[in-house]
């Protein structure tokens, strides 16, 4: 495998995050992704070089702060194991000879590292552990059973969505399985091949990004010695192959989704192929050839200590604990792995099996809810240059995932005053909304001369907190990113 030049562990994983970061843009924003692609391509030739690793994660953590408060789960998990490698590279810099530096951050990162992963996979369990998401009316497994078949091309399901009805209970047994096998080090190779078919599945869901970031992380369950047996006796051809698929992938990408902005290749009745399916498929045989035979047959004792690690970095899984808690802490409800659970804590009720509402709350921000019955914002014409440059309207839209539910969507009052205050920042002209608080109602024509609504948010709130719309009271909660 001369062509992706790697010789260690760290090269491998430098590969693949690398990939990871790559197909978070290609998949729908490409040009969003070019302060990246350097990066990127600076890491595939030197894989096993900390310096390159190091410029890569401090592009890709300002990349991904600008997705703040509403990026995806994978950015949040992304943008902590960027820090904890960034962490992790000072003591292995310490090193006096280089040829032991990958090594010594492998060793400096792997427990932080490991201790994420897991976090993560329970709090994806426990949030889903609520009477919605077993609600096969609502359940977000059904619900994405629905959106596979819709970005496949089928016009309608060819089965009733009812027969998948288990799957919101086989998705809980195979996370806790998945989670169970890596925190066992006899059974890490079931849990690594495990997640790769799981995860291979979301993929086919326009996830394969999230898929190939946790894959890359997988890694780190396995084997030192195990992964560099196992890179011998890659087959030459399985380099050209994964980045002929890449080239492949972007070239799909930024033709259907970038210049054409339509994702139909082949029309039809009650099929059509679309861009979206030939991506995935690409991906699907990107991945395969090099992950599957070293899931499945990597060996060798495992020498390093478990859950060692830079003190420092240790800081980054108990982030991600209490990004995951969130929810009932009363604070956010979005990029906290509560994804596509169906959970709701908010306004006082909860849906969660085990714990009680507002039980644990430290703040008010969910129970000061909103009703917006109309909301309309005057966008600048043009968008400043660096909204066109990070997507545009659709990377605004991104942010602003609830306005989809006005009019009388019900969201928290901070998140309304969040999004006014951003519009303003972005050059927003004019704004004007009628919503309900408290049982009283407002009409503003012009928001952005409100002085409540315009009371400056703390950094921390503007960047770190956002939220959901909520369901009516007494609704099961549908399904939401």
């Amino acid at each position: 495998m001369q062509l992706l030049r790697c010789q260690t562990s760290l090269g491998l994983f430098a590969l693949l995050w690398a990939l990871a970061a790559a197909l978070h843009y290609v998949e729908a924003r490409p040009l969003a992704g070019l302060p990246l692609y350097p990066c990127v391509l600076l890491l595939w030739l030197f894989p096993e070089r900390l310096w390159a690793l190091a410029s890569f994660a401090c592009v890709h953590v300002a990349l991904l702060a600008l997705d703040l408060p509403a990026a995806a789960n994978h950015s949040v998990l992304a943008l902590l194991v960027n820090i904890c490698l960034l962490i992790g590279g000072v003591p292995a810099l310490r090193s006096a000879r280089s040829v032991a530096r990958p090594q010594r951050l492998w060793e400096s990162v792997r427990g932080p590292v490991q201790a994420t992963v897991v976090i993560i996979y329970v709090c994806a369990v426990f949030h889903k552990l609520n009477s919605a998401f077993f609600a096969p009316s609502v359940s977000c497994a059904t619900d994405q059973i629905a959106k596979l078949f819709e970005l496949h091309g089928f016009a309608e399901p060819p089965v009733s969505l009812t027969a998948f009805a288990f799957t919101s209970w086989l998705t809980v047994v195979i996370e806790v399985a998945i989670a169970v096998c890596l925190l066992w080090p006899s059974w890490r190779q079931w849990g690594a091949t495990l997640g790769l078919l799981f995860h291979t599945g979301l993929g086919w869901a326009q996830f394969f990004d999230f898929a190939t970031v946790v894959f890359a992380l997988y890694l780190f369950f396995l084997p030192w010695d195990g992964i560099q047996h196992y890179l011998h006796r890659i087959p030459r051809w399985v380099g050209g192959w994964c980045v002929s698929c890449l080239v492949v992938m972007g070239a799909i990408s930024v033709f259907f989704h970038g210049i054409r902005q339509n994702s139909v290749i082949i029309p039809g009745p009650t099929w059509s192929l679309q861009a979206d399916t030939l991506l995935c498929l690409c991906w699907t045989l990107m991945v395969w050839p090099l992950l599957f035979p070293l899931f499945c047959q990597c060996t060798g004792k495992c020498q390093e200590r478990r859950w060692t690690g830079a003190a420092l970095a240790w800081l980054i899984p108990l982030i991600a604990l209490v990004n995951g808690a969130t929810p009932y802490l009363g604070l956010k409800t979005v990029a906290n792995y509560s994804m596509f659970s169906n959970l709701r804590t908010e306004g006082g009720q909860t849906n969660h099996l085990l714990i009680p509402a507002g039980q644990f709350f430290l703040a008010d921000y969910q129970t000061d809810l909103v009703r917006i019955v109309f909301l309309d914002g005057v966008p600048p014409e043009p968008w400043p240059w660096w909204v066109q440059w990070v997507g545009g309207s659709a990377w605004v839209a991104r942010h602003t995932r609830w306005l989809e539910e006005v009019p009388s969507a019900r969201v928290p009052f901070i998140e309304m005053r969040r999004l006014l205050q951003w519009w303003r920042a972005l050059g927003f002209t004019q704004a004007a909304l009628i919503y309900e608080r408290q049982n009283v109602w407002y009409d503003s024509a012009d928001a952005f001369a409100d002085r409540v609504l315009m009371q400056p948010l703390p950094f921390w709130e503007r960047w770190l907190l956002a939220f959901r719309a909520v369901q009516e009271d007494g609704e099961a909660s549908e399904c939401r990113w």
